[in-house]
């Protein structure tokens, strides 16, 4: 259960070599920093890039985050410090704290300069994902859909495989391939049947479907939302699952879509779907030729939501239906 962009927020923090995993409340996966021990110059002392990231790393594990103060101490440790251990987790920290404070054009030139100067780097798989995002705000979706098969190449174990799975056939969605969603998307639900992104995935899989008029093939993923407890996105495949049966137009769909929509009025009163539930309800009575009911849930549409443009167009559908 989350939204389309999730804000990422690290809100761990160790002393370990390589990355660490951690992840509670609404983060969609476990966040992976490298943090690490530095060489001292003498006992107790940190070496001073070191010091200096470890600055760095409090502000951004800071709550609340400061990212614009830990943005400044990474990017000062990579330009003093061009020989340390620390410079590529550094480089990748720097594009995060630009993603986090969403200056997505900032984090585009900072990780893809850290890819380019770390291309061994154990961060390169959660630089090239959070590339993706960045794109993918940006709406240049077809770049994000690289950015985000570089990612799982990169580690096809790493911390945000099932994310980049998700977002390479959302990105694919949103870019108008369709097909391409559906592959990609398909494929994520049967890798990754424990994300946080699973319904997000079916959803737009039964959205791919249904953009193509793939009707029958697009209930499953819509039913499917359903599996996830409190999704955000039950309404809008309630809302589908209704479209998708008035799609098929037989007369036991019609009688189906009317159901399943009067349930989006009653069980999602406060959806953006609910006035055009009541439009496809009006329509699919009309196609019925119960004319009583479609004059009816006409007349709901006008009392209740004055102003929809759904009511011009569910006002001319009834008399053109003979209603």
């Amino acid at each position: 259960m989350k939204s389309s962009t999730v804000a990422v927020s690290l809100v761990c923090s160790a002393l370990f070599t390589l990355a660490v995993g951690c992840s509670g409340g609404a983060t969609p996966a476990g966040e992976g920093e490298g943090e690490g021990e530095g060489e001292g110059e003498g006992e107790g002392e940190l070496a001073a890039d070191e010091a200096l990231f470890q600055e760095a790393l409090a502000l951004y594990n800071a709550v609340p985050p400061d990212y614009a103060g830990a943005q400044l101490k990474f990017d000062q440790l990579t330009t003093e410090f061009p020989t340390s251990t620390r410079i590529d987790n550094a480089a990748y920290l720097a594009g995060r704290c630009r993603y986090e404070s969403k200056d997505f054009a900032g984090a585009i030139t900072a990780l893809d300069a850290m890819v380019a100067a770390h291309p061994t780097s154990p961060f390169v798989d959660q630089a090239e994902y959070f590339l993706g995002r960045s794109h993918f705000q940006l709406g240049n979706f077809a770049v994000a859909v690289t950015a985000f098969e570089a990612s799982i190449a990169a580690d096809p174990a790493g911390l945000y495989v099932d994310n980049a799975a998700y977002y390479v056939g959302r990105s694919r969605y949103e870019n108008g391939d369709l097909a391409g969603a559906r592959t990609a998307l398909s494929s994520f639900e049967s890798t990754f049947p424990d994300s946080t992104y699973l319904d997000n995935g079916r959803y737009y899989l039964g959205r791919a479907n249904f953009n193509d008029g793939l009707f029958a093939e697009a209930i499953g993923p819509f039913s499917r939302v359903f599996d996830t407890a409190d999704s955000i996105y039950a309404d809008n495949a309630q809302y589908y699952t209704a479209r998708s049966h008035y799609g098929l137009g037989t007369n036991a769909d019609l009688t189906t879509a009317i159901a399943e929509f009067n349930v989006v009025q009653s069980a999602y009163g406060t959806s953006q779907y609910v006035d055009n539930s009541l439009y496809y309800e009006a329509r699919a009575y009309t196609d019925l030729n119960d004319c009583a009911n479609a004059n009816a849930a006409l007349t709901a549409l006008q009392q209740s939501f004055v102003g929809s443009p759904e009511i011009a167009r569910a006002t001319s559908y009834v008399a053109n239906g003979g209603c």
